[in-house]
C-alpha cells in the first residue's frame, strides 16, 4: 500500500513520545478520536481531551490511555478547567481544538426545523446543540490558544444558517484572532471519501502576519485515492460479512438495481460504491444496518474495516461496541489526513515559531 499508507496506533505513538512532537493540542468535542489521529499524524502531542458520551470515551481511552479525558458536558467545564488539567497558563497552548455536534446544520435532513431540539448521540442526548459553538468559544476566549482549529458540516454556511455562520466568526475574532473559515473536501487531502466540511483556522492577533492571508488552509491535491486502492490488502471475514449483511432489508432490493456510483431515486440516502471512485461521504447512520446509505458495490454495507480505510483510521484503531457503535463512532469522525494535513500546512508558514 505505496499509495495509501495510514499509520499504526503504535507508529503514531512512536511518532511524538518522548518530547519529540512539534506542538501541543486540547480537542473539545474529541468523539473516537478522529482529529486527535490527524494531530498525531502531523507530529503533535494531545494533552487533553474533552468527550461526554461514555462510548466515545472509553474508545478514545482504549487508544490513547495516557491522554487526559475531561469527561463530561463542555457548558459544565471552564477554560480554568482546561488549564488546570494540562498546567498551563492562558496563551501558552498551540492549539485549541473542536468539532461541535453539527447535525442541525447538515445539508441532508431537516434543518431549522431541527434547531433548538433535544439530538440523541448515541447513548446520550444534548439540547440546543447548534448553541455549543458559542461554548467551545467561551473556552477559546479564556485559553487564549497560538492558534485554533474548528470543524462542522458545510452547511452551516447555507441559508438561515448562515446567520450563525456570521455570528460565529464575529465572536471568534472578538476574542483576538484572525480568522478564516474555508469548506475543505476531505478527497482532495488524501482521504478516499468525498466529505466536504467548513474549516475555521484562526490565528492570534499578537501571532498573526501579513504573509499568511490566503495560505491558512492547505492547498487541494487534484488526485483522488481510489476506494480499490484504500482496500488493497484488506481481507474481508465472516464475521465481516454477517455484520453487513442486509439482505432481509428493503433498502437491499433497491440497491441491487444500482450501478457503481449509482443513486437511487426511492432512498435519497442511498449510494452504491464504485470502487475506481472515492465513497460519498460517511454519515453516523451507516452503521444502521437497514438504513439507508453508501453501501459496497457487492450489495452490503461496508466493513467496519473498511470504514476505517475510507475515513483514514488506522487498521488497529480499538472501536468499542457493537457494528452500528462502531460505524457511528467512525462515521462522526473527523477524517485524520484531513487535519494532517491541515496542520502540516500550518507549520510550514511557521506559525507555531512566533512569539514562542
Amino acid at each position: 500500500m505505496d499509495k495509501y499508507k495510514i499509520e499504526t496506533v503504535q507508529e503514531l505513538k512512536d511518532l511524538t513520545g518522548g518530547g519529540r512532537h512539534k506542538f501541543e493540542v486540547v480537542s473539545l468535542f474529541a468523539g473516537g478520536g478522529g482529529s486527535s489521529i490527524g494531530y498525531r499524524m502531523a507530529g503533535g502531542k494531545v494533552l487533553a481531551v474533552n468527550e461526554f458520551i461514555p462510548e466515545a470515551v472509553a474508545t478514545y481511552s482504549a487508544n490513547w490511555p495516557d491522554t487526559k479525558v475531561i469527561n463530561g458536558d463542555i457548558r459544565g467545564i471552564t477554560a480554568q478547567d482546561v488549564l488546570n488539567e494540562i498546567g498551563k497558563q492562558p496563551g501558552e497552548l498551540d492549539v485549541l481544538d473542536g468539532s461541535p455536534p453539527c447535525s442541525a446544520f447538515s445539508a441532508a435532513g431537516a434543518r431549522e426545523k431541527n434547531w433548538g431540539k433535544t439530538k440523541k448521540y448515541s447513548d446520550a442526548s444534548q439540547a440546543n446543540v447548534e448553541d455549543l459553538f458559542f461554548d467551545y468559544i467561551r473556552i477559546l476566549d479564556g485559553v487564549k490558544p497560538k492558534v485554533f482549529i474548528a470543524e462542522n458540516v458545510a452547511g452551516i454556511g447555507k441559508g438561515a444558517a448562515k446567520g450563525y455562520l456570521n455570528e460565529i466568526i464575529r465572536e471568534m475574532r472578538r476574542c483576538g484572532y484572525t480568522v478564516v473559515c474555508k469548506v475543505l473536501n476531505a478527497k482532495w487531502l488524501g482521504v478516499p471519501q468525498s466529505r466536504p466540511r467548513a474549516i475555521f483556522i484562526g490565528v492570534r492577533n499578537d501571532i498573526w502576519r501579513k504573509e499568511y492571508e490566503g495560505k491558512t488552509h492547505p492547498t487541494p491535491s487534484d488526485k483522488i485515492v481510489t476506494l480499490a486502492e484504500a482496500f488493497a490488502g484488506l481481507a474481508v471475514t465472516d464475521r465481516d460479512l454477517k455484520e453487513t449483511n442486509i439482505e432481509k432489508y428493503a433498502t437491499y432490493l433497491e440497491l441491487k438495481k444500482l450501478g457503481p456510483g449509482g443513486q437511487s431515486k426511492k432512498y435519497f440516502q442511498l449510494y452504491k460504491a464504485n470502487k475506481d471512485d472515492v465513497s460519498g461521504c460517511i454519515t453516523a447512520t451507516a452503521g444502521q444496518i437497514g438504513a439507508a446509505a453508501i453501501r459496497h458495490w457487492d450489495n452490503r454495507a461496508f466493513s467496519v474495516s473498511e470504514v476505517k480505510r475510507i475515513m483514514s483510521v488506522p487498521d488497529d484503531y480499538i472501536l468499542t461496541g457493537d457494528y452500528s457503535q462502531r460505524v457511528e463512532r467512525l462515521g462522526r469522525m473527523v477524517a485524520p489526513l484531513m487535519y494532517k494535513a491541515v496542520m502540516l500546512n500550518l507549520l510550514s508558514l511557521g506559525v507555531f515559531n512566533e512569539n514562542t
